[in-house]
């Protein structure tokens, strides 16, 4: 015989039921891209990583779906982030987070009147006012590689700086920088080259064969491009110091024979999680940070650091 349940009996169950399935609703979907600058530089992968972690968090917090597009473009390939943008708008994306280059102005002035969030992150463009901007502070990293540099040299030593010969409005405030600390009587000649690896290494050697008088008693680089192929730097290990502005982990070669003394780095990671959390508090609660306007703090990393640092990476690209 079947016994007859008491609604009350049953009052429990059906709560639990019911919280089970109001957990279990979406109260808001959200497409959110992520445009860095170059797939093949890594801190875009650790940027990357920061809002992917940042997306499950607030889809958590919030019980929302944040989808995540990234559209980092591979210049090797062929990509820029004009066409990283444009993908964007056919994917109907509510906001995008990007590292602009100087060539997107028009197309992110277009997102912005279609009504698409934008945080910059790393860089800005100063003629579009953005949800906010989570800028390197690039005046310090070369503040920074410039004192570092002081308390290596020898005695009235003077050290010689490569930059671009198209240089970024950030590689001129790292310059900038570097003087502030350094002074100019401390500074023996600035070597210009193009971006990348080759040129970097061939523009050392010739300024390093030119230095006949041996005036040159360090270096400071303001970006990492000596440092992403194997060591072929012009002096033995540990004869010069050397500091370099930006990172990734091909500069862990370096530090560990002996060729870099320091790096001062950015907070790479927290670029990305950062500006995923002010997009969705924006999109989902309609909170506008208090501060639109943050620069992030470099720190110089060496032998005391350089294992955290190194773990830091390990994650960042497990």
């Amino acid at each position: 015989m079947l016994k007859k349940v008491s609604i009350y009996a049953l009052a429990p169950l059906l709560f639990l039921i019911s919280g089970q399935a109001q957990n279990l609703e979406v109260l808001g979907e959200y497409k959110i891209g992520i445009v860095g600058q170059d797939q093949e530089d890594t801190i875009y992968q650790a940027a990357h990583l920061g809002a992917q972690e940042a997306s499950r968090e607030m889809s958590r917090r919030y019980s929302i779906d944040v989808e995540l597009i990234v559209l980092t473009p591979d210049s090797s390939q062929g990509g820029d982030q004009q066409t990283s943008l444009g993908q964007l708008f056919i994917e109907a994306a509510d906001g995008f987070l990007i590292s602009p280059d100087r060539s997107v102005l028009d197309a992110v002035r277009f997102a912005q009147q279609q009504g698409q969030e934008i945080v910059f992150f790393e860089t800005e463009l100063k003629a579009i006012e953005p949800l906010a901007s989570i800028v390197a502070d690039e005046y310090t990293a070369g503040t920074l590689a410039g004192q570092n540099m002081l308390q290596r040299l020898p005695t009235k030593g003077r050290t010689a700086i490569l930059m671009a010969k198209d240089p970024s409005p950030a590689m001129q405030q790292r310059l900038q920088g570097v003087r502030a600390a350094m002074g100019y009587k401390r500074i023996e000649t600035i070597v210009t080259c193009e971006p990348n690896y080759a040129a970097a290494i061939e523009a050392i050697r010739e300024a390093e064969a030119r230095d006949a008088n041996d005036l040159i008693k360090g270096w400071i680089f303001l970006d990492d491009w000596p440092l992403l192929g194997m060591p072929a730097l012009p002096w033995k290990p540990g004869r010069l110091p050397c500091v370099a502005i930006q990172s990734s982990p091909s500069a862990f070669l370096y530090i560990d024979q002996g060729y870099v003394s320091a790096l001062v780095v950015h907070p790479y990671y927290d670029w990305g999680y950062q500006g995923l959390v002010t997009l969705i508090e924006k999109l989902h609660m309609n909170q506008v940070p208090a501060t639109p306007h943050r620069m992030t703090a470099p720190k110089v990393i060496d032998w005391r650091n350089i294992q955290d640092y190194r773990d830091s990476w390990k994650y960042w690209l497990r």
